[in-house]
C-alpha cells in the first residue's frame, strides 16, 4: 500500500513531455513577431507626437494674436511698445517649450512668431495684415 501511494506521488511530480513548456523556437516567434509590432508602432507614434507639438505651436501664435488685438484695443488701435508680458498681461498663457516673440508692432499693426518645441527650425508665424498663420513645415 505504501508503494502504491509512492509511486502515484512521483507519477504526480513528474511532468509528462508534452507539458514541459515553450521551446526555444516558439520563443523566437513569440519575440520577433512583438519587434515587427514595435517596428510598426513606434514611427506612428511619433509622428503623432511631432503633429501635437506643431498643433500646439499655431494654437500659441493664435492665443498671441487674440491677446495681442485685446492689447491694441486697449490702447486705441496702437500696438507700439508691445511685449510678450503685456500679451501675458491679457491672458496668453506660453505652452512649455514654444517661444514666442514679438517681431513687429506699430500703430499699423503687429507681427508675431513662435518657435516650437519640436525643433528643427519649426515656426508659426501671425501678420496682423493678413490674418493668417503661416507655417515653416
Amino acid at each position: 500500500m505504501l508503494n502504491w501511494f509512492a509511486k502515484r506521488l512521483r507519477e504526480m511530480q513528474e511532468v509528462s513531455r508534452d507539458e514541459r513548456g515553450f521551446t526555444l523556437i516558439e520563443l523566437l516567434v513569440v519575440v520577433i513577431i512583438i519587434g515587427i509590432l514595435a517596428a510598426i508602432a513606434i514611427p506612428t507614434f511619433l509622428a503623432q507626437r511631432e503633429k501635437a507639438q506643431q498643433a500646439s505651436c499655431v494654437s500659441d501664435t493664435r492665443n498671441a494674436a487674440t491677446a495681442a488685438t485685446s492689447f491694441g484695443t486697449e490702447n486705441n488701435g496702437d500696438y507700439t511698445g508691445m511685449l510678450v508680458s503685456d500679451l501675458e498681461a491679457n491672458g496668453f498663457n506660453q505652452s512649455a517649450g514654444n517661444d514666442t516673440t514679438i517681431t513687429n508692432a506699430d500703430d499699423a499693426g503687429f507681427s508675431l512668431k513662435t518657435t516650437c518645441v519640436s525643433g528643427g527650425g519649426d515656426e508659426a508665424t501671425f501678420d496682423s495684415a493678413t490674418g493668417d498663420v503661416d507655417t515653416s513645415w
